[in-house]
């Protein structure tokens, strides 16, 4: 059961992370960049309180899943793919979304920075996006290969 919460979990936090790239970032990008930092600074800790408890979730829940199925082996190394990849969202996260959505917060950004850094912080994003999909299909196949065996 705790696997089928955690791979549930892994893909809402994968769509949610498509959610702000098709429409949050969209509607940042076609905002005006002083419309677009009072906006981030009414509303970001909204989109953080929201997603936070995603984050730590498909952080733990795969480590937990790992030790859970720990003796079988062709399910293992499928739960610890998972749960390493979701820490080095949370390293890509912690290098480089935490100091800038702190600018974007602070409106220590200069003004003529913002397109480019919307448009870097997107295709970090996607980067993102991807590992937290490649999360929740391994966490899944990791389910798959520990079934036949534990039923």
């Amino acid at each position: 059961m705790i696997q089928v919460i955690s791979i549930a979990c892994l893909g809402a936090f994968a769509g949610a992370m498509i959610m702000l790239n098709t429409a949050i970032l969209s509607f940042w990008k076609k905002a005006a960049p002083e419309d677009f930092l009072d906006w981030y600074a009414d509303y970001a800790s909204g989109i953080m309180d929201a997603t936070g408890p995603l984050v730590m979730s498909s952080l733990i829940l795969p480590l937990v899943c790992f030790f859970l199925v720990i003796k079988n082996k062709q399910s293992r190394i499928y739960w610890i793919i998972s749960f390493s990849l979701s820490v080095i969202i949370m390293i890509i996260t912690m290098g480089y979304f935490v100091g800038v959505n702190t600018s974007f917060a602070e409106q220590s950004i200069e003004l003529v920075q913002i397109k480019e850094t919307l448009d870097t912080w997107g295709r970090n994003h996607l980067i993102r996006i991807s590992l937290a999909f490649a999360s929740a299909l391994f966490a899944g196949i990791g389910l798959v290969k520990y079934l036949p065996k534990n039923k």
